[in-house]
């Protein structure tokens, strides 16, 4: 990684490129696993990647001001970072009832369940993200119990970064949009990573695909 004027870490054409291939993997596990829960294809944009100082990476993830439901979970182990799905509240709830097969109860009860099945949803994505990451980097990453939010993308992300930012002022993150077919259900998966995170992650591709070429 190279650094600009102002002390921000920039990724060569190289690095992100390796990165942004890791992040295909997961994403592409974690797709096939919500297609699998819905019986819906799930489409998949290709990632995005920014690596800057926390307080500039707020836009990139959303508008602050936005109203999101959003699947929080801690990841652990060899790349402290998180990840975050985000759906526009209304979608959320959707999707909720594709996973629950579209149960019905009272307004408490139901709340519940879509909470319930959401966090269920980020549990089983982010266990197949974390495994093809695992598998592909021959490190060990794992995630934490999932939690769930309804609030603005602002307050929300600030204090993930906010985290992140307690060990150093630059974050980087991947951002993954996703839609399923023939619903009206769009989101986007997130990924934020410690910059230590990135060089580990960007060290094992490098030795990965370097072993792969002898």
């Amino acid at each position: 990684m190279a650094r600009d004027m102002d002390g921000t870490q920039e990724l060569s054409g190289a690095e992100r490129d390796t990165l942004t291939e890791v992040v295909n993997i997961c994403s592409g596990n974690a797709s096939a696993a919500l297609s699998q829960m819905i019986n819906h294809i799930v489409h998949i944009s290709v990632p995005d990647a920014v690596v800057d100082k926390v307080e500039r990476v707020l836009p990139f993830l959303g508008e602050p001001e936005d109203v999101n439901t959003v699947v929080f979970l801690k990841l652990v182990g060899d790349t402290p970072g998180v990840m975050l799905l985000m759906f526009p509240p209304a979608m959320a709830s959707t999707l909720a009832k594709m996973v629950t097969h579209g149960h019905t109860a009272n307004f408490k009860e139901l709340e519940n369940l879509n909470r319930s099945a959401l966090g269920e949803i980020g549990n089983i994505l982010a266990g197949s993200a974390t495994t093809a990451l695992s598998a592909f980097l021959y490190m060990n990453v794992h995630q934490s119990i999932p939690e769930v939010a309804t609030d603005m993308v602002g307050a929300v992300v600030d204090a993930i970064l906010g985290e992140i930012g307690e060990s150093s002022d630059v974050a980087l993150a991947f951002k993954v949009n996703f839609d399923v077919d023939k619903e009206d259900i769009r989101g986007k998966v997130l990924f934020l990573f410690e910059p230590e995170a990135t060089r580990k992650i960007l060290n094992a591709t490098k030795e990965r695909v370097g072993s792969n070429r002898r």
